[in-house]
């Protein structure tokens, strides 16, 4: 009874920061500055640097920030399959697939009925100066419809090969939203730019989850390949 009344407690406080006046704005504020400056932060310092509730604190960085476990256990429930687009759009590079891209990808196929998965080609991802080795192509594309096929995506996907930053969604009028990371996030400024210079509607933005190792920092591909985390973020112990 008493887990029950906390999982009541919990929703019943998601729903009443929702309402607070300024919770969008702290929300962007939180996402695109705080996070992305001091990604270990905790609710109290939150409480501190913006002078909010706990409660409010709390519920921003559950739902802006997450652990590769709890990216695993959304992975494991599923999505739910209450789409708000028809059609978006994500892209990245996927040297090596990872909690992070795992986020990304629920994100796009949990809001959207079917997703334009975009991958760089290798004469575009050269140009990235990457900090670490980035696999052909063909083992990147192999990768992501191993993992949308595990999870029963893959028919709802369309990969497509990225010569440039934009891809599709500069082109698509049926692409509805652009998922991006909050790293990324900026790209999406860029390509509703273009859309409108072309006359297209802007796409709607969504943002996911950052993805956080076991050490409060981000997940990323170069750190995976420094050996200092695994692909599901936990921290490799030095011998």
């Amino acid at each position: 009874m008493a887990a029950s009344n906390r999982k009541v407690d919990w929703s019943v406080l998601v729903e009443t920061v929702h309402f607070l006046p300024l919770y969008a704005s702290h929300k962007a504020y939180t996402r695109d500055k705080i996070l992305m400056q001091k990604p270990d932060i905790t609710a109290e310092e939150l409480v501190r640097m913006l002078g909010i509730p706990l409660g409010e604190a709390l519920v921003l960085l559950w739902e802006l920030r997450k652990t590769g476990e709890e990216v695993i256990e959304m992975l494991q429930h599923g999505v739910t399959g209450q789409h708000s687009y028809i059609l978006s759009a994500l892209g990245g590079t996927f040297s090596t697939l990872h909690v992070g891209h795992a986020a990304l990808l629920f994100t796009a196929f949990n809001v959207s009925e079917k997703v334009v998965v975009g991958i760089t080609s290798d004469r575009f991802a050269a140009t990235l100066e990457k900090k670490h080795a980035i696999p052909p192509f063909e083992e990147r594309e192999r990768n992501i419809r191993n993992f949308l096929s595990e999870r029963g995506w893959l028919d709802r996907a369309r990969i497509v090969r990225l010569d440039d930053p934009y891809g599709p969604t500069v082109e698509d009028p049926t692409i509805e939203a652009l998922v991006v990371s909050p790293s990324t996030s900026h790209r999406a400024v860029e390509i509703n730019a273009k859309r409108v210079e072309r006359n297209m509607k802007p796409l709607e933005v969504v943002v996911c989850p950052l993805v956080v190792a076991e050490d409060g920092l981000p997940v990323s591909t170069t750190r995976i390949m420094n050996g200092e985390i695994t692909p599901e973020g936990k921290v490799v112990r030095k011998a």
